[in-house]
Parts: C-alpha cells; sequence; structure tokens
C-alpha cells in the first residue's frame, strides 16, 4: 500500500473514535456532590471526591445540586468541580 493511502486509512480509523468523544466530569474536591446531568436524557447521579466520570455525549450540562450551578461541555471537554464551583477545563 502507498504511503498516501496508509495516511487515509490512519483518517478513516481516526475519525470515527473522535466522533463518539465523550464529555467528562473530575471532581477535585475532598468531598462528593450531587449532580443533575443533562444530555439527551436528564439524570440524577453524584461523583465522588478526587474522582473523574464519564457524562454522555455532547452538549453536555453538569448542574451541582447544593449551587445550582452548571457548566456544558461537548465533545470530549473536561468539566471540572473545584472548591464547589464547576466550569469547563
Amino acid at each position: 500500500m502507498s504511503g498516501s493511502r496508509l495516511s487515509m486509512l490512519g483518517a478513516a480509523l481516526f475519525f470515527p473514535v473522535a466522533a463518539y468523544a465523550d464529555v467528562s466530569l473530575t471532581n477535585r474536591d475532598s468531598k462528593a456532590h450531587d449532580i443533575i446531568i443533562k444530555c439527551a436524557s436528564t439524570s440524577h447521579a453524584s461523583i465522588g471526591p478526587n474522582t473523574t466520570r464519564g457524562v454522555g455525549k455532547g452538549p453536555c450540562t453538569v448542574t451541582l445540586k447544593s449551587t445550582n450551578a452548571s457548566a456544558t461541555g461537548n465533545g470530549n471537554d473536561t468539566l471540572v468541580i473545584h472548591n464547589g464551583a464547576i466550569g469547563r477545563k
């Protein structure tokens, strides 16, 4: 196979993987947080201290139940909880 054909094959293999990237949520706090996750549907969950978890395919909005603060991520974004606040990395 020629180099250009290999490059095209590599690109074809890469892009489908990128299309299925999930939004992730990292909790940098030393306590757990109850959250609301809204992607295609809405669910209630929690995230433990110093933990990272997948949220879903974007766009997804995560809301902290304790403060009602929220952040929205898309694609392979990472949302971060730190000192009781949430934002996009």
